[in-house]
């Protein structure tokens, strides 16, 4: 009787390939050929052979490769080997960020956010942007952050917005270290914290962020100025329109170093140029007192040149030269002769009398000329009040702190009552085209630093708008009333 043997398991696993056939191949191949496409699309997009490569990132793309589906989109955004195609781009980022690319993820929020290639959508921005925050990608999470901020995240939420920005912010982005320096700053979703906020600010104007380095110079104006100065200056050379300003400010007011009022015209133009459109009054501002500091020099040079002629009248002159040296005045005082010979003239010459509150007709050879009554002296009746020509007494290299400066005596004093001033501050009267104005200032220092120590004496809201004024650029624009 004839056995037939039976085929154990491992005779017929030697014998699979052989039952199979063709459908062997048709099992295993896919594998292999999906890694080869993984290094043919990428290395060819790296080697910037982008017509090839798009053909092998559309396989893989296809068979659901995430980076392969964001190098075709990446082509198709940026016309790299093929026609420039945004509805492509955003399949195939939708494809990758689906399968979780961060950076995919991250292009369809600003997509939607901005609703380009598609229609806007501030919910579908926030849902790619937190898909791709929370895969660590930085941008996403400091835009994510501007959306709580905004509450354009369909809520308004300042502690979430800075624990956002404060994830970006350890990554690096320049943008999310001023914000978390700001909102540490003004304890804005985080309690405040100047040390912290310093830290950030300093981090983000060190990597070269001009408004950070704006922020710097804010920050340390009153601490150290020379430091100021530095990061104003470094911002402005980017061309920032606030760094140029506040350095126009800077050498306007001369505060720590020479005041230049070219310098601080020339600077807020190009703050203006730059498109900060509030510098154009600063820049008014400098040019009026550039022009009234010329008048106040035209008028000494002709207070010079009276001088110098009334100097060389001889007391025995010719009557022509008697009558000029009569009519010459200088500070507004005439000479001693001259005040006689008129008194003489007014008392047997005069047809008439008038008041003593009218000004004189003085009749003369039938011509008749009107002396006008002298100025009655200012005589202010409150404490604060200087009397005139009080800032042309004062050391010139000494400083003192302008708080104000307005044409209103009423409103000064009502600024005193409403912050509650120390009885020491004091207000002088200066005459200008425009009529008089009065200067509120506060003290009188040796040098800028006990000035700046003299600021903890005033209210806070006081100190966030006052002037270091050196005494001698005051004497330069006072014109007594």
């Amino acid at each position: 009787m004839l056995i037939k043997p039976n085929l154990t398991r491992l005779q017929l696993f030697f014998r699979l390939p052989t039952l199979l056939g063709v459908s062997s191949a048709l099992l295993f191949s896919p594998l292999a050929t999906a890694n080869d496409a993984n290094q043919d699309c990428y290395q060819l997009f790296a080697a910037a052979k982008y017509e090839e490569a798009r053909s092998q990132c559309q396989e893989l793309a296809e068979l659901g490769d995430a980076k392969g589906a964001f190098l075709l989109a990446t082509m198709y955004y940026q016309a790299l080997g093929t026609g420039r195609d945004d509805q492509r781009g955003i399949f195939w980022d939708q494809v990758a960020a689906e399968k979780g690319h961060p950076e995919s993820a991250y292009r369809l929020g600003l997509a939607y956010q901005i609703g380009q290639g598609v229609s806007q959508s501030n919910s579908l921005a926030r849902h790619w942007y937190q898909q791709a925050a929370l895969a660590q990608h930085a941008k996403a999470q400091k835009l994510l952050g501007s959306m709580f901020e905004s509450g354009s995240a369909g809520e308004k939420d300042q502690h979430r917005a800075y624990q956002w920005y404060l994830k970006a912010a350890q990554q690096g982005v320049m943008g999310a270290q001023l914000k978390v320096g700001t909102m540490l700053l003004e304890g804005r979703g985080v309690e405040a914290n100047r040390a912290s906020a310093q830290h950030w600010i300093r981090k983000a104007a060190e990597a070269g962020n001009s408004n950070a380095q704006v922020a710097m110079g804010v920050i340390l104006a009153e601490v150290d100025p020379d430091e100021s100065l530095s990061w104003y200056q470094q911002s402005a050379d980017q061309g920032n329109g606030l760094a140029l300003q506040n350095l126009a400010l800077v050498y306007y007011a001369g505060q720590g170093v020479d005041a230049d009022h070219e310098k601080a015209a020339a600077l807020a133009q190009q703050a203006l140029d730059a498109g900060n459109t509030e510098a154009a009054s600063l820049l008014n501002l400098i040019r009026l007192e550039t022009e009234q500091k010329k008048v106040v020099e035209l008028r000494a040079e002709k207070q010079q040149l009276t001088r110098q002629i009334r100097e060389s009248i001889p007391d025995n002159g010719s009557g022509e030269q008697q009558l000029l040296l009569a009519t010459l005045e200088v500070d507004g005082v005439l000479p001693e002769a001259a005040k006689a010979d008129q008194a003489a003239i007014t008392s047997t010459k005069a047809d008439a009398t008038v008041s003593s509150d009218q000004p004189s007709v003085v009749v003369e050879d039938g011509a008749a000329t009107v002396a006008t009554k002298p100025k009655t002296p200012w005589e202010p009746s409150n404490q604060y009040a200087l009397p005139d020509g009080w800032v042309m007494d004062q050391p010139t290299p000494h400083f003192t702190i302008q708080l104000l400066y307005g044409t209103h005596e009423r409103g000064v004093l009502n600024y005193i009552e409403k912050h509650k001033l120390p009885d020491s501050v004091r207000y002088f009267r200066t005459q200008r085209e425009a009529g008089l104005y009065y200067v509120l200032v506060y003290g009188n220092y040796s040098t800028i630093t006990e000035a700046r120590a003299a600021l903890a004496e005033l209210p806070e809201m006081v100190r966030k708008n006052h002037w270091m004024r050196e005494f001698k650029r005051l004497q330069e624009l006072y014109v007594a009333p």
